[in-house]
């Protein structure tokens, strides 16, 4: 009796190495994945309409080139003018923008006047 039980188990484990030297091995998986991608290759070729593979890569290009667009104007800062400016001091509370007013004939006149004494200042320079 000892001898059937010693013989059962040393062929359990003998199978028991061979199935996991089976399942361990590349060589084993290769015809498995093989005719696997065979199978998914016959399934495409049936239940997939051929224009999907026309129209498919056509609405993943323009889904990205709307992400890349909204990424870049993350990435940069960009903003279309609609959110509050960062300096209010209510602007996360509020919609009103800050005020802010520029003089653009002063601001001429102050640019010509730097102007003028910048040119002076270089022909001071010269003679000097």
């Amino acid at each position: 009796m000892v001898k059937i039980s010693q013989m059962i188990k040393d062929d359990v484990y003998e199978t028991y190495v061979v199935v996991k030297v089976c399942l361990t091995s590349f060589w084993f998986w290769l015809p498995v994945l093989f005719g696997g991608y065979m199978v998914l290759q016959i399934w495409l070729l049936v239940a997939v309409h051929p224009l999907t593979i026309v129209i498919l890569p056509g609405i993943i290009a323009a889904y990205l080139i709307v992400t890349r667009e909204k990424r870049m104007k993350t990435q940069y800062g960009i903003n279309d003018g609609n959110s509050k400016g960062a300096l209010h001091p209510y602007s996360l509370t509020t919609t009103e923008k800050p005020s802010f007013s520029w003089d653009v004939e002063k601001a001429l006149e102050e640019y010509e006047k730097m102007a003028k004494d910048k040119e002076e200042n270089e022909g001071e320079d010269r003679t000097a």
